[in-house]
């Protein structure tokens, strides 16, 4: 049996666990293109992670970590899209309401 070292096991920790953090705001964006709404989505809590990930983002780059990059580039592009459905959405429910 090969033994794993420990950087590579700590690397495939948090590779899992990135991929699993990041895919989770895939359901959100699957559900509000379905529905094409996004009512009960905080635009304050998908600013403040986007944010967030940005620094996240900055930081992963300064220490020239591709899983934080990876990872913080696709949750802030993830979260950029769920901002931008909440406001087309916002107006075609609205528009649709009137």
């Amino acid at each position: 049996m090969i033994a794993l070292s420990d950087a590579f096991f700590v690397t495939l920790i948090g590779s899992i666990a990135a991929s699993l953090t990041t895919s989770s705001f895939l359901p959100q964006i699957f559900k509000g293109y379905r529905t094409k709404k996004m009512r009960d989505v905080s635009p304050y809590l998908m600013t403040l992670y986007v944010v967030g990930t940005t620094l996240w983002l900055m930081y992963g780059i300064f220490k020239n970590d591709w899983v934080i990059i990876g990872a913080n580039a696709l949750a802030t592009a993830f979260n950029l899209t769920l901002l931008y459905m909440k406001y087309i959405y916002r107006r075609t429910s609205s528009s649709l309401a009137a």
